[in-house]
């Protein structure tokens, strides 16, 4: 999808931040609430970046051809706004969930096999054990859907049809009659308070896969998504042209817990999920430490007087707003970077939340140079 405010190609750093300041995905065409490819909509994550936001990051911070890397690449919002324009497109991430969605907006089928697929194959949901396993799950589905839901699962990842485990993990659980829970949130897996129906799987996985093909994508592309961690990323030296991201928010999000579902269908049990969760960076005491050792991998793979971009959130200690921007374009100075600016931008809140979860979000935008 072509802008029609902004020209695309990349700007002198100094026009980056005024375009920034603009805010210009606050008016049309971006800031109609569907804005972008319906890829997007695969499957949702806590703090997920605006598709229109990663449209215009991309444009004006980089030419067709060249690489853009998002090391904190979450279910692949900016990977896949770069490889839609022209860009060639790396994705990291250590969340197996994130890495799961993004994988899946990168394996790109003719839709009419991947419906093949869907229709000619038999769920052995019969031989499916539930003892001891998937406790969690026991409240949200019906025992037959939960059933046809892993033997699912286990076709899927046998014939590694990446594009199906993305869309199975999309409807896995929310609050449209498409999705195969009781009644709770799309984002995050509240208990529901009316008892699980059984809900046939293969037909909701067909009207999904439709979905997702409601605007065309090229189905080739020179874009890799890659599970791996930021602070040491497997990429040659100064290999990537410009870097945009939005690193974990310091302490206010829970990657794991608000995604404790989604991860278990993919057999991170409560005792891989807390180890997963030491490993990850969003602990607030070792936040600015982390991405520290996170910045010294970002100056090596990335070219000299190259564009870094961050999008923040703030923090909170106790009454104390932590500028997280201005925290880590500190300590990425300290490195070799040079902080070029940091604009506001306040953001809506989410409506898909209770009202107890409502909170007014600031997001800063951190545009540095890559001073070698």
């Amino acid at each position: 999808m072509q802008s029609k405010l902004i020209e695309d190609g990349k700007k002198k750093p100094e026009e980056i931040v005024k375009i920034l300041r603009e805010t210009p995905w606050k008016k049309e065409p971006y800031s109609k609430q569907n804005w972008g490819n319906w890829l997007h909509h695969m499957s949702p994550y806590v703090g997920k970046m605006k598709p229109a936001i990663a449209n215009i990051l991309v444009e004006i911070s980089s030419n067709k051809k060249e690489v853009v890397l998002d090391p904190f690449c979450g279910v692949g919002t900016i990977p896949l706004e770069a490889d839609l324009l022209g860009r060639i497109a790396i994705g990291v991430d250590l969340n197996p969930y994130a890495f799961a969605i993004s994988c899946a907006k990168f394996d790109r089928r003719p839709m009419n096999d991947l419906l093949s697929w869907l229709n000619e194959i038999t769920l052995d949901f019969n031989s499916v054990n539930l003892d001891g396993i998937f406790n969690s799950f026991k409240k949200f589905y019906s025992e037959k859907t939960l059933k046809e839901i892993i033997a699912l699962r286990k076709l899927i990842l046998k014939e590694k049809q990446y594009f199906l485990l993305g869309c199975l993990l999309g409807i896995l659980h929310g609050h449209r009659p498409g999705h195969l829970s009781a009644v709770t949130s799309l984002v995050i897996p509240f208990p529901p308070k009316t008892k699980p129906q059984y809900k046939e799987v293969i037909p909701r996985m067909i009207e999904k896969v439709k979905r997702m093909y409601r605007n065309e994508f090229p189905l080739k592309t020179e874009g890799r998504i890659i599970h791996a961690d930021a602070r040491k990323l497997p990429l040659q030296k100064n290999e990537v042209d410009v870097i945009i991201s939005s690193p974990p928010y310091y302490d206010t999000l829970d990657y794991i817990q608000d995604n404790r579902l989604r991860l278990e269908l993919l057999e991170f049990d409560e005792k891989k999920r807390y180890e997963l969760k030491e490993n990850l960076i969003q602990d607030k005491y070792t936040y600015l430490e982390e991405m520290s050792k996170t910045g010294l991998e970002l100056r090596r793979v990335l070219k000299p007087q190259s564009l870094c971009i961050f999008v923040l959130g703030d923090s909170k200690n106790g009454k104390k707003i932590i500028n997280t921007a201005q925290e880590v374009g500190n300590v990425y100075e300290r490195l070799g970077f040079s902080v070029l600016g940091i604009t506001d931008d306040w953001m809506p809140t989410n409506k898909a939340l209770p009202s107890s979860f409502k909170r007014k979000k600031l997001d800063r935008f951190l545009v540095m140079i890559n001073d070698k």
